[in-house]
């Protein structure tokens, strides 16, 4: 009685075939130990990305975190975060975590947007600038390809008349936009501008 029924679907099975599934391959993403900003996990004194030059020089999940990475085993597992997306949801983490994702009143500042939130971050809590950390990473260390992560910060935050309303995204940001603070000030309610 179930023989039929068995047999129908084995054929059916067959004659429908089958196709490979492809999986896009997974980026390397940020390191944990270097998106963890409050534990110096290698005791130099420094913590996660924002202070410990080797999470800034080679954040990435195949590398050694806040111990330094050989040049030779860095960028070996592609594909990989682009940097500047990498430092954007680095920033989200932070203003998630800290501020439980508002920007008003965030670490004393009361920005509108999150992309006045992420230059004046760059330039005031980063120990080096995401700027200068994508120049050395990719002019000057050399040991991965400029991923367009530096002009992109550049066309970010350092563009006359402010930065845009929008983050800019190179396709590879994991998390979601910061909402606006509507009662947010210009410039964070500090005075100056991005540099």
């Amino acid at each position: 009685m179930f023989l039929p029924i068995i047999l129908f679907l084995l054929i059916g099975g067959i004659l429908v075939g089958t196709s490979p599934v492809y999986e896009e391959p997974k980026a390397n993403i940020i390191n944990n130990e270097c998106k963890d900003y409050q534990t110096d996990n290698d005791n130099d004194g420094y913590s996660g990305i924002i202070e410990d030059i080797d999470c800034q020089s080679y954040p990435y999940e195949d590398g050694n975190g806040e111990s330094s990475t050989s040049s030779q085993d860095q960028g070996n597992n592609p594909p990989y975060q682009n940097y500047f997306d990498l430092s954007v949801d680095f920033t989200r983490h932070f203003i998630d975590k800290q501020c439980s994702n508002n920007l008003q009143n965030c670490i004393g500042t009361n920005f509108i947007t999150e992309v006045e939130f992420y230059c004046w971050f760059s330039d005031n809590v980063m120990l080096s600038s995401w700027d200068s950390i994508f120049n050395s990473v990719f002019n000057q260390i050399g040991n991965l390809q400029d991923d367009g992560s530096l002009t992109t910060y550049q066309n970010t935050c350092q563009v006359f008349g402010g930065p845009p309303a929008t983050m800019p995204n190179n396709g590879d940001q994991l998390s979601s936009p910061i909402p606006d603070n509507p009662t947010g000030q210009p410039n964070g309610g500090m005075g100056g501008g991005a540099k």
